[in-house]
């Protein structure tokens, strides 16, 4: 079967394309070129995603499926508007070049971001839950508006069998995004007076889960989790760093003036190190039989400054 998978200049998607590249014909595009030194298993296209090249990929190599893992994030690049054209109208364009070509299954990679960080969430956000983010974090419309057109297109277009996975924070050894780098410091700044739980999936449980979306047989939205949830600071200690409790009146201005240099996350996620948004992924274990593989133990200490050295799991 010919897969075609979006985002292959990141970490996230090469390890799923080791995964499927035994069984599958891989197909890659990305907004991005490929970084140095790596090499992909197949044929790579260097396109947006809403460009008519991008309907070209299609015509040519026929796809039955999509794995869409390209959605930019805020850290990656600065303009607002190059990000939700990519993240938005070109979820859409692919979409209709779904349905144009006949692609059977489309999976794509969202965030549980989309749930929103406030102080009277419940925990266990279950998937029919509203997506207030956008209410509050203005800079992140894109991932709720890509959120909207994937779940759009599960009930507007039954023949494209859709699955849209919000996972929790992705942490592992060889990602670059804000949260992994953010556990790598010696030094973790906190909100001081809030310790709120968090939840982590390791890198390569996130890759198999992925895969277990595009070659199980149900469609729908699913939330995506690791093992269990911990405050804060025990996952800060877990990555071997130290938390440094902040005042709230310095953190925000600190924080935006250390974000702007990108040296630090995003002043907007903040609140989600303060509130606690923590998701029930039991629908997706139920309907397609994951189980994560990596302890919390062990996913936090891969991030971090400590190694736990372990076999890989099969």
């Amino acid at each position: 079967m010919t897969v075609l998978v979006t985002g292959v200049s990141g970490q996230l998607a090469h390890l799923v394309c080791e995964m499927l590249r035994d069984r599958h014909e891989l197909v890659g595009a990305d907004v991005r070129p490929l970084p140095a030194g790596r090499s992909f298993p197949g044929e790579f296209h260097c396109v947006r995603y809403t460009q008519r090249r991008m309907a070209e990929v299609f015509r040519r190599h026929r796809p039955r499926a999509l794995v869409h893992l390209g959605r930019l994030r805020g850290s990656e690049v600065s303009s607002t508007s190059f990000r939700f054209t990519q993240n938005v109208l070109g979820t859409r364009n692919l979409i209709d070049l779904c349905i144009r070509y006949g692609v059977k299954r489309f999976v794509v990679l969202g965030t549980f971001h989309v749930y929103g960080a406030h102080q009277h969430n419940h925990v266990g956000i279950r998937e029919d839950a509203p997506l207030r983010a956008s209410l509050t974090f203005p800079q992140i419309a894109d991932a709720v508006e890509l959120d909207h057109a994937v779940t759009g297109a599960l009930w507007r277009h039954r023949e494209l069998e859709t699955v849209l996975l919000r996972p929790c924070h992705i942490v592992g050894p060889s990602l670059n995004n804000l949260t992994s780098r953010l556990f790598r410091l010696r030094a973790v700044p906190t909100l001081l007076g809030y310790d709120p739980m968090l939840q982590f999936v390791h890198e390569r449980d996130c890759a198999r889960a992925i895969c277990l979306a595009l070659h199980g047989d149900r469609v729908g939205v699913y939330n995506v989790a690791g093992e269990g949830a911990v405050p804060y600071t025990y996952a800060i200690r877990l990555a071997g760093g130290r938390p440094v409790p902040v005042p709230h009146f310095l953190a925000y201005p600190v924080v935006g003036s250390l974000s702007r240099w990108r040296l630090l996350f995003p002043k907007h996620l903040m609140d989600y190190f303060r509130y606690p948004t923590v998701v029930d992924d039991s629908l997706f274990r139920a309907d397609f039989g994951y189980a994560p593989q990596f302890t919390i133990v062990e996913t936090l200490a891969s991030v971090g400054r400590q190694q736990v050295r372990r076999k890989e799991p099969a």
